[in-house]
């Protein structure tokens, strides 16, 4: 029986790393180098520290990784005020089963505090969620499962009765690693067999992790 839910937020909650896929390639191209699709694979659900390092290594030199990645941020601004971003199918009517079945629920984003608030706000979601675990509140990144521990202990919950929800490799991994129950809704990556033997299940969409809570 699962009594509450972690929720990451990128590309499962908001549909923002499309956004700052674009964002990154547009901040790149300005600078005259190529981002690929390995290399947003690669930061997919990691920490502010773990991006900085990964581009300090592609880079060659911290002015270049700071450069970028000052400027991949003010791409996300531009980005998000021109198009907006959008909360993912299904969202709403599973967290309108939670509040119907009293299922309890964090937020655990590897993002920093402010941006989640940003996306939550501008989505209107914020008033959906009490708690919230960021990536500046732990040491390690996804795949560390610490973030993880981190919203199970705020649940006051066994791993057994809690669910996490997660769209990226580095995400279920963690979850895996913090023997939590995981369900994967891909976004940009799709599921390994590796990772199809750590989750419970992958799904199109949040709606369909209802079935699974009914169990």
């Amino acid at each position: 029986m699962t009594n509450g839910i972690i929720f990451d937020m990128d590309g499962l909650l908001v549909d923002s790393e499309k956004v700052y896929y674009q964002a990154n390639r547009m901040a790149a191209h300005t600078m005259g180098f190529e981002l690929t699709a390995d290399d947003q694979h690669a930061i997919l659900g990691t920490t502010d520290q773990y991006m900085r390092q990964y581009f300090e290594t592609k880079l060659g030199s911290t002015d270049k990784m700071t450069q970028f990645i000052a400027l991949s941020y003010a791409k996300v601004e531009e980005v998000v005020q021109n198009d907006g971003v959008a909360i993912k199918p299904g969202l709403v009517e599973l967290l309108d089963y939670c509040d119907d079945q009293g299922i309890d629920r964090v937020i655990a984003s590897s993002n920093f505090r402010n941006m989640v608030e940003d996306f939550m706000q501008s989505t209107g979601l914020r008033t959906r969620f009490d708690r919230i675990v960021t990536g500046d509140e732990v040491t390690h990144s996804k795949p560390n499962p610490e973030i993880f521990l981190k919203a199970l202990d705020q649940l006051a919950l066994p791993a057994a009765r809690a669910l996490v929800l997660e769209d990226s490799p580095n995400g279920v991994l963690a979850a895996s690693r913090a023997n939590i129950p995981v369900i994967m809704i891909p976004d940009m990556v799709a599921p390994t067999a590796i990772m199809n033997q750590q989750t419970l299940a992958t799904v199109a969409n949040l709606a369909e992790v209802i079935p699974f809570l009914k169990k």
